[in-house]
This record gives structure tokens, C-alpha cells and sequence, in this order.
């Protein structure tokens, strides 16, 4: 038997993606903009399952990695495409001091806590609700982490905001408030491959980014503190760079992640919202551009993928086979004091907005 499929109308499409273990139930949410451009995302999770944007040949095509049941997405390890909280990254030792106090997080990356610890924003069920005007078309998703969820202090109340609009722009928004003094750094997950053959690796791709400096990782995948410059480095992406010019070079940083699993230092002003980086396929001509007010940027070049395993036993994915580009408060931002601040108090509303601009490429822009 077919799912039941709520049409609200033909840019707006409701329909019940699968049942949680408890019996609630999960949706789909497809959004779609009058240019061939559309995704759909998950109220579990507030996963976006697929985008398709057309090519240089205007054929619309799936470009970022997903599933097709939900089974997958409840024993997925990988985060695709899922919204991350309440912290983004990795917090070093599981721990951090916030006013005297400190707080003990869950761990799930070793010893350390990973975007938002065991139980985090991608494993919960949101509550959503579609909205349509005549220029654009939207979701908003909601959430309440109680005081003490995964260990972070006060309940936070979140919202997630899509919105697509007819510029092939789809802007996130996420706003939090608290009511005890707590960090936050709220991002999405989005494995991106833009070629017309997904099954094709990420090494091809493009990508620039607004940073001359990043941040090093040591052993343990947890940011040295220090700011390094990029000059004449594999992390030189201040001009547009094939990915796999350098991700299988005998370099330090790169032979920790197994690729590129690093935190770009954003050069822009404090919540300015700026065209933080670049990503483009010359085999299909898409373009994607990202703007945010983080501080920072997260590239992950999906290292380790391949060890990913669907319910039915299959691994469905290669390494390197997609890249995410995830704006971001800096990693384990609470335990550094040089980093910028990731805290949040009772009465301050916490904002961060990304905006994905899909295009196909021109010539001033390779």
C-alpha cells in the first residue's frame, strides 16, 4: 500500500515517509520552485533526503546522497543531510566549563561528542508545518531540547526555517532560545555531489573558499587552537581548486582525516552574512554558492563513507564520493577562549541563516 500524499498544492507536497519503532510517524516535506528545483526534507531528523537542480542542459538531477526508507536513516552513522545540534563538531573529552560549572556531555566519537552527542538534533522527530506565498515556498520545523539533553544546560526551544524560493536560492534558518546560560552551534549536513553521475567521486569538483586561515587538527580530530595560514598548503582554497588535487598528498593533516575534515576561519566581520565558499562541477556546469553569518566553515570530504551500512547489509557508498561544506561555530569553541564565543543566555535569540544558491556555471566563475 502507497503512503497517503497530502498535495497543499503543486509546490507543496505532504506525505508519510515511514514509522518510528514507537509508531509515530515521520514525514516527507517536498518543496518545489518554478525553475525545476526542488528537495524534500524529513521531520526526522530535519534530514533533506534529496535536492534536484538542473544541469547545463537544464535536466534535473539528484545531487546530494540519501535513502530510500527510513530503516537506513535510523541506523545511519553519517549524518546525510541531517540537522546538527545542539553543537556541531566535536567537543574535546566530552566536556566543557561554562561560568564555574562543568557540564559532562555523552560520548559518541571516542571520548569526545559529536555534533550534539548520542542522542542529537538528528536523531529526533520535529514537529513541521508547511507555508506557501507567491514568491517563495517554505517549512518550519520545532524542537524542544530539555534542560540537561546530552548534557548542555537550559531547554532550548529551536526552530528550522526552509525556504525555496524562484532565484534557486533555499535559505535555513535556525533560531534558538534559552533559559539557562548554554552553548549552541546549529548547522546542516548536506553530502554534495553535483556531477550527472552521483556514483562518480568529488575529486573533479571545484571548490572555493573565503579563508586564508583554518584550523589543525591533532590526533584526535580536535582543533590544536591554533589559526593556521593557508598559504601554500593543501588547505589553499582561496582560489577555485580541484579537490583532488591534493586530498591524496602525504600531508599531516590530511593523513589524520583521511581527507579534508577541517574548520575554515571565515575572513568577514561578526554576523555578516558573506558568500563563505564556492563548490562546482564542470562535467554537469551546476554551481553552488553558500552564504552564512558563522565564523567558520566546515569541508568534509566524506573520508570515510565507505564504511557506512545500509539495514539490508549493503554498503551503498564510496569514499570520497561527496563533500560537505557545513557553517559552523568553530569545533570544541567551548573549551578555547580564543575562538569565537558559542555561548547563548536567557533573553538573547540565537540566529544563523544559510543560503544554498544553485546556478549553473559561467565563465567567471572558474
Amino acid at each position: 500500500m502507497k503512503n497517503p500524499v497530502t498535495l497543499v498544492s503543486s509546490r507543496c507536497i505532504e506525505n508519510k515517509f515511514g514509522d518510528l519503532p514507537d509508531g509515530r510517524k515521520v514525514k516527507e516535506f517536498t518543496l518545489s520552485n518554478d525553475n525545476g528545483l526542488s528537495l524534500s526534507v524529513l521531520n526526522y531528523g530535519g534530514i533533506i533526503r534529496s535536492i534536484k537542480a538542473p544541469d547545463k542542459n537544464g535536466r534535473p538531477g539528484e545531487i546530494i546522497l540519501g535513502y530510500d526508507n527510513l530503516s537506513d536513516y535510523l541506523s545511519d552513522s553519517a549524518y546525510l543531510g541531517a540537522v546538527i545540534g545542539r553543537y556541531a563538531n566535536r567537543i574535546a573529552k566530552s566536556y566543557f566549563y561554562l561560568d564555574g560549572t562543568r557540564y559532562e556531555l555523552t560520548k559518541n566519537d571516542g571520548e569526545n561528542t559529536l555534533h550534539g552527542g548520542k542522542i542529537g538534533f538528528s536523531k529526533i522527530l520535529w514537529d513541521g508545518a508547511l507555508q506557501e506565498n507567491d514568491n517563495n515556498v517554505g517549512l518550519t520545523l520545532r524542537y524542544i531540547s530539555r534542560d540537561g539533553d546530552q548534557g548542555f544546560p537550559g531547554e532550548l526551544d529551536c526552530t528550522v526555517v526552509y525556504t525555496l524560493n524562484n532565484l534557486n536560492e533555499l535559505t535555513v534558518e535556525f533560531k534558538a532560545g534559552t533559559t539557562l546560560n548554554t552553548v549552541v552551534s546549529l548547522t546542516l549536513h548536506p553530502y554534495f555531489n553535483l556531477s550527472n553521475n552521483p556514483e562518480n567521486t568529488i575529486e573533479d569538483h571545484y571548490v572555493k573558499i573565503r579563508a586564508h586561515k583554518y584550523l589543525p587538527i591533532g590526533q584526535d580530530t580536535i582543533p590544536t587552537g591554533i589559526m593556521a595560514d593557508v598559504t601554500g598548503t593543501p588547505f589553499d582554497f582561496t582560489k577555485p581548486e580541484r579537490v583532488g588535487a591534493h586530498i591524496g598528498k602525504e600531508d599531516e593533516q590530511l593523513r589524520i582525516a583521511n581527507g579534508y575534515d577541517h574548520c575554515f576561519v571565515v575572513d568577514k566581520e561578526e554576523n555578516q552574512i558573506v558568500e563563505m565558499a564556492t563548490v562546482f562541477s564542470e562535467d554537469s556546469g551546476r554551481i553552488l554558492k553558500i552564504f552564512s553569518n558563522a565564523p567558520g566553515i566546515q569541508l568534509y570530504t566524506s573520508n570515510f563513507l565507505h564504511r557506512q551500512v545500509c539495514a539490508n547489509g549493503i554498503k551503498p557508498f564510496r569514499k570520497w564520493q561527496a563533500l560537505c561544506l557545513e557553517p559552523q561555530q568553530f569545533p570544541n569553541a567551548p573549551n578555547e577562549p580564543l575562538f569565537p564565543s558559542p555561548v547563548l543566555r536567557p533573553g538573547e535569540l540565537y540566529h544563523h541563516k544559510i543560503v544554498y544558491k544553485f546556478g549553473i556555471l559561467n565563465s567567471n566563475d572558474s
